[in-house]
C-alpha cells in the first residue's frame, strides 16, 4: 500500500482508536443534523470583466454530502472595490444553464435579498430549504448590480454561465452563455462564490484538502492540450466518492481548498499564501475533522530552502492541532523535466528530497500519505526524478487523469476513522 502510517505513529494511532472516540463520530453521523462544509473553492485572483455589472452569473457546485437545507458564502477576498448583488438563487441543476423546474430558491443575507461586499469581505446567506443530494449539481445564480472587478477562483474546471440583465430567477437558462474559459490554460472560473454548507446528519465530519495545483486539479480533465470541464477527476473527487460509500459513521464529506501556484509562505506564488489563508480556507470549515496538507513544491521553485518549507509546514501543523483537528501530510511528488524545459534543477530536487524525508520521519503529522513513490519512475533529468510517463500530463509537474485516479484510490480510508476533535 502506498499510503502509509509511519513507524511509531501507526502504533500510536491504533491505540487511540477506542469506543470513547468512535462513539461520538457514529452518533454525529446518525443523530442531529449540523452544518457541514460540502463544497469549496479558494479565491486566488482578481479579474476584470466589466460586462458582469448589470448581468447575471450562474455557477454549478457539486456538494459531497446530502441534506435538506444549505447556505452559501460569497467573498470579495481580492476585490479592490465593493461589489453589489441584487439577488441570489440556488436550485438543482438541469441541462446546460437550466435549473430543474420548481427548485430555484431565493436566498437572503441577514434577511435581505440584496448584498454589498466591501473589499476583502465575505457573507453567508441565510439557510434555505432545498433537497441536496451528494454529488448532484446545484446551480447558484447571482444578479450582479455593480462590480468593477471580480474576486475569483480561476481553476474551477466547471462550465459556468452569464447573461446580460437580471436572470437569476429564470430557471430556463435560455438567456445564458458560457463564461469564457480565460487564460493561457483555460480554468473555467468561479466568481465570488466560495463555500457551500449543507445541514446534514449524513457524514461524521469533513476532510479539507489544502494544497496547490495538484490538489486544485490542473491537468485532471485534459485531453491532450485541451481542458474538458465538468469531469470531476481530481484525486480529491476520487477520495470523496470512496468516503461517501462507507457505512454510517465512516462517511466523510470532502472539500477542496487548492490554489494553482500556491505557496506555503509569502512572497510570490498564486493567491494568498497558505499561512495567510489558513483561517479562512481551512480552520473555519464547518464540521472539519481532518486536513490533508499537500504543499511545498511551488515554494521550492520560488527559491525556498528545505528548512524554510519545513518551518512553514510546522506552523500549519501547530495551528491545525490547536483547533483540535487531525492533519495528514503528503510528500512532494517529482518535478524533474528535460533540460530544454525550464523550472526545476538538481538543487531544487535536493530540497524536495529533504522535505520529504522530514515529512516521513520527523514531522508531527497525525499520518502521512506518500504520493512520491507512487508517481515517480520516469527518466532522470540532471539528477532529478520525474513522473512516470503514463502519469505525466506533459508538463512534468502535474499528473494526468490516470495519475489523479491512482492517487485518490491509493489513500487508506482508515486514516479518517479517528480525529482529534471536531468543530
Amino acid at each position: 500500500m502506498t499510503t502509509l502510517l509511519h513507524g511509531a505513529r501507526a502504533i500510536a494511532t491504533a491505540l487511540i482508536v477506542s469506543v470513547a472516540l468512535l462513539a461520538p463520530a457514529a452518533a454525529r453521523a446518525q443523530g442531529q443534523a449540523r452544518w457541514l462544509a460540502a463544497w469549496t473553492v479558494s479565491q486566488n485572483a482578481r479579474q476584470t470583466m466589466p460586462e458582469l455589472s448589470h448581468s447575471s452569473v450562474r455557477m454549478f457546485v457539486r456538494p459531497t454530502v446530502a441534506g435538506p437545507s444549505m447556505r452559501i458564502k460569497l467573498e470579495n477576498t481580492l476585490g479592490q472595490a465593493p461589489v453589489t448583488f441584487a439577488a441570489a438563487y440556488v436550485g438543482v441543476a438541469g441541462d446546460g444553464a437550466a435549473v430543474l423546474p420548481g427548485t430555484n430558491r431565493k436566498l437572503t443575507f441577514s434577511g435581505r435579498g440584496d448584498l454589498t461586499l466591501a473589499p476583502g469581505a465575505g457573507a453567508w446567506s441565510d439557510p434555505v430549504a432545498i433537497d441536496v443530494k451528494a454529488f448532484q449539481r446545484v446551480a447558484v445564480s447571482l444578479d450582479v448590480a455593480s462590480a468593477s472587478d471580480i474576486s475569483a477562483h480561476t481553476l474551477g474546471l466547471v462550465t459556468n454561465y452569464y447573461a446580460p440583465g437580471s436572470h437569476a430567477a429564470d430557471a430556463s437558462g435560455s438567456g445564458f452563455a458560457a463564461v469564457p474559459a480565460g487564460g493561457n490554460v483555460p480554468g473555467y472560473p468561479f466568481y465570488w462564490l466560495a463555500k457551500v454548507d449543507v445541514m446534514s446528519n449524513a457524514a461524521s465530519g469533513v476532510v479539507v484538502a489544502f494544497g496547490d495545483s495538484i490538489t486544485d486539479g490542473r491537468c485532471s480533465t485534459n485531453e491532450g492540450d485541451t481542458v474538458v470541464p465538468d469531469r470531476y477527476q481530481r484525486w480529491t473527487d476520487v477520495l470523496a466518492t470512496r468516503l461517501a460509500s462507507l457505512p454510517p459513521g465512516g462517511v466523510k464529506a470532502v472539500v477542496n481548498e487548492g490554489i494553482a501556484g500556491n505557496r506555503i509562505a509569502p512572497p510570490g506564488g498564486q493567491g494568498p499564501a497558505g499561512l495567510a489563508r489558513l483561517d479562512r480556507d481551512l480552520l473555519e470549515r464547518a464540521g472539519a475533522t481532518h486536513v490533508i496538507f499537500f504543499e511545498g513544491t511551488n515554494d521550492i521553485t520560488g527559491g525556498a530552502r528545505a528548512d524554510t518549507v519545513i518551518a512553514g509546514t510546522q506552523e500549519v501543523i501547530d495551528r491545525v492541532h490547536a483547533k483540535g483537528l487531525s492533519i495528514i501530510g503528503v510528500t512532494i511528488i517529482p518535478r524533474g523535466r528535460p533540460e530544454t524545459m525550464m523550472g526545476w534543477n538538481a538543487d531544487m530536487e535536493a530540497q524536495r528530497l529533504a522535505v520529504n524525508a522530514w515529512i516521513r520521519t520527523q514531522a508531527k503529522f497525525d499520518a502521512v500519505i506518500d504520493f512520491d513513490p507512487l508517481m515517480k519512475g520516469g527518466p532522470v533529468y540532471a539528477g532529478s526524478e520525474s513522473l512516470k510517463p503514463e502519469f505525466n500530463c506533459g508538463d512534468y509537474t502535474h499528473p494526468n487523469a490516470a495519475g489523479y485516479k491512482l492517487m485518490g484510490e491509493s489513500i487508506d480510508l482508515g486514516l479518517f476513522r479517528v480525529a482529534r476533535g471536531t468543530r
